[in-house]
């Protein structure tokens, strides 16, 4: 019982520090590349890197939620809505790169 709440402690300092994370590089990809063109290499660039920081985002939620609903608890529900809403909108931007 006690390792449970320990456990759960644990994950909600790492979904904490892993939410920060993701979004202070979010951040700096979106300030470094601020001033580029559409169509240019570097707004291409930027683009790719956002969305592989979103794929990553989507996983780092998916795990979040196995692990949580393994402790059976309710953290799971919000960071699967989180994984779920996060992998929609790389495939919308990924498909929209494409066409």
């Amino acid at each position: 019982m006690a390792y449970t709440h320990i456990l759960s402690l644990s994950l909600l300092t790492l979904g904490i520090t892993g939410l920060i994370t993701l979004l202070s590089l979010t951040a700096v990809v979106i300030h470094a590349y601020q001033g580029s063109s559409p169509g240019s290499f570097r707004w291409h660039l930027r683009n790719d890197r956002l969305k592989r920081l979103c794929a990553l985002a989507c996983l780092f939620f998916l795990a979040m939620a196995a692990s949580y609903a393994v402790l059976q608890e309710v953290w799971a529900i919000l960071y699967l809505i989180i994984a779920l809403k996060t992998g929609t909108w790389w495939l919308r931007f990924s498909f929209d790169q494409r066409i």
